[in-house]
Parts: structure tokens; sequence; C-alpha cells
């Protein structure tokens, strides 16, 4: 995992679109940065709201390394599948 994601890959994790995610940033509701390329939400940001998802909908606690592991393979598959 990158120290940062992109929009479009926070997008993958969550489930929303890019443009949802830039909403967010804009709006507080997500840590984020702006930079030449783009918006990018940092590292502990994205496994904050991983874990929050997570918990939420699957009742399951994951370690930092676990949320890792996972937000890894969510990017892996959806930039096979682009």
């Amino acid at each position: 995992m990158d120290e940062f994601l992109s929009t479009k890959e926070m997008a993958w994790v969550l489930g929303r679109s890019a443009g949802t995610i830039r909403d967010m940033i804009r709006d507080g509701e997500i840590e984020g940065v702006r930079l030449p390329g783009g918006f990018r939400v940092p590292k502990a940001e994205a496994l904050r709201l991983a874990r929050d998802r997570i918990e939420a909908e699957a009742g399951r606690k994951l370690s930092d390394r676990d949320l890792e592991r996972l937000i890894d393979e969510v990017i892996a598959t959806n930039e096979q599948r682009d």
C-alpha cells in the first residue's frame, strides 16, 4: 500500500465513485491533500475509512496489516478490470 491513495483507488475501497470521494474531501468528510495530479488520501485515513466500512458492514475487526493487504487486493483486482 502506497503512502497515498488516489481518489479512484479510494473509491474502489469504499464502493463509491471517484467524484464522490473528491466531494467528500472538499466537504471535509475525508482527509485528503490536493497535488498537481489530483487529490490523494493519506494511508492512515484510508485505513481508518476501510476499518469503519468493514466493521459497519461485516462486524469484523482487522489489524492494520490485514487492512493493508485487503486494500492492496481490492486495488489490484480493479486495476486488472480497468
